[in-house]
């Protein structure tokens, strides 16, 4: 499962800075009132447009990783969403 990851930063400025390091999910989308022991699970890499990282927690009792997939990226789509935008802007006219 993806999940917004609400971040005013560039592709760059979140490599950088390794924001990925700092995110934080404060409860398991799968079991809301807790006891699921979420855990964090390390990370995945996202290679286009510029290589960065995404952070990723486990949820034993769903047997389901929750991914928080940065502002700037795409969810399910290579590329940012800037890029997806002007295709669609180019397309249209």
């Amino acid at each position: 499962m993806q999940l917004r990851y609400p971040i005013d930063l560039t592709i760059e400025e979140y490599n950088e800075q390794k924001a990925w390091e700092h995110a934080e999910l404060d409860h398991c989308p799968f079991h809301p009132e807790g006891g699921c022991d979420l855990a964090r699970h390390g990370t995945y890499p996202r290679k286009f447009p510029e290589y960065c990282l995404v952070p990723r927690w486990y949820c034993p009792s769903a047997h389901k990783t929750i991914s928080l997939l940065p502002d700037f990226l795409a969810s399910r789509f290579p590329g940012t969403l800037d890029e997806i935008e002007q295709a669609v802007n180019t397309a249209g006219s």
